[in-house]
């Protein structure tokens, strides 16, 4: 028995002044009922500066200061409250990593949405925020809602994500085009449609009914979604005769794997927990940036690696003893050479390694 495992940190606290709030959001693309709520400041702008602006948090009978950025936006396109394109506009964001800031990349485009705080604008990885490489379906809807004209049903962005987990790897994102999208309801009946130069696809009237999303991606790419069973569906409901606005996103990765058994010396199956890190220290650092590479928590040894990049990685291995993994033991496959870390499995774009057996010494390992 095996089970996958993807670390994803979205309980984060966030400082304010005057209080202190756990930031819980999960950062997700979709829901239904696209519009715009009169309290934001909706715009595509690009990141001219990120400037350092510490802020003053008063908490008790004391005030600490915490950190924050003044971001500089050029409007490119106004959706609500931001005036006309090459004006400047001012945001602010925390610091991110443990403050719900968003982590803006100087010269990148972005959707933003900001609201008023201390009549200052202000944004932040829960607000919907995002590069504009990941919106170009939500980009389209929301023309069409300046503009008064109705939303489509069902719309969205594919696209490949960017080797990093963190957000702001999110400016590596690449839009897919030309990709057929699918959208079947529960009575077998199939709609399709192809994604644009930005990754943009959409349905404008479809019946209404549960549908299940799919994408005939290009090879070498899958998701999460494909590789775990579970496709992502979504309830079209028409009310009153506007678009229902739902919106599905679906990032890709490169369908690289690593797959195996992990053995003791007599060719038994070990249970405990599997991971992978990149032998290069860039790609290393990167994928700990926010959370960990995937991990297979496994009860016979058995273990499967999915949607790695290209590159060179070792495998870790971490044994149950006493009904819970200890960390304390830890061993390496392919192991380390002794005057170097060049020992490593190499994986090409969508490549998958399989039948790995990764044996470990028991000797010394009390059960």
């Amino acid at each position: 028995m095996r089970r996958l495992l993807f670390v994803r940190l979205f309980a984060l606290l966030i400082i304010a002044p005057g209080a202190i709030q756990a930031c819980s959001c999960a950062i997700v693309s979709g829901g239904c009922g696209m519009g715009l709520s009169p309290e934001n400041v909706v715009f595509l702008g690009k990141v001219i500066s990120k400037i350092e602006a510490p802020q003053a948090a008063t908490g008790g009978d004391r005030t600490d200061s915490f950190q924050s950025y003044a971001i500089h936006l050029a409007v490119i396109e106004n959706f609500q409250g931001a005036g006309p394109p090459g004006q400047e506009i001012l945001v602010y964001t925390g610091a991110g990593g443990g403050d719900c800031g968003y982590p803006f990349v100087v010269g990148a485009s972005y959707l933003v949405y900001a609201s008023s705080y201390n009549n200052r604008l202000a944004t932040g990885i829960c607000s919907g925020t995002n590069p504009e490489v990941m919106v170009g379906g939500a980009l389209k809807e929301l023309r069409a809602i300046r503009d008064g004209g109705r939303v489509d049903d069902l719309f969205g962005t594919i696209g490949i994500a960017g080797d990093g987990v963190g957000f702001e790897d999110l400016v590596k994102t690449r839009p897919l085009s030309n990709v057929y999208v699918y959208a079947t309801g529960n009575g077998g009946a199939v709609f399709s449609t192809l994604t644009d130069e930005q990754g943009a696809y959409a349905f404008a009237s479809l019946p209404s009914g549960t549908y299940r999303i799919e994408q005939n991606l290009p090879s070498g790419l899958s998701t999460w979604q494909r590789n775990s069973g579970k496709p992502v569906t979504v309830d079209i409901v028409h009310k009153n005769g506007a678009g229902a606005g739902c919106q599905t996103d679906v990032f890709s990765r490169p369908d690289g794997e690593i797959s195996g058994t992990v053995i003791d010396a007599g060719g038994k199956g070990v249970a405990g927990f599997v991971t992978v890190e990149p032998v290069a220290t860039k790609a290393s650092q990167a994928s700990m940036r926010w959370s960990g590479p995937p991990g297979c928590d496994t009860d016979d040894g058995k273990f499967t690696l999915p949607q790695l990049p290209a590159g060179s990685y070792r495998l870790i291995f971490h044994p149950t003893i006493g009904g819970s993994v200890s960390f304390q033991h830890t061993f390496y496959w392919p192991a380390p050479k002794s005057n170097s870390n060049s020992a490593a499995i190499e994986l090409g774009f969508g490549q998958h390694v399989d039948d790995v057996l990764f044996e470990i010494s028991t000797m010394g390992i009390a059960h």
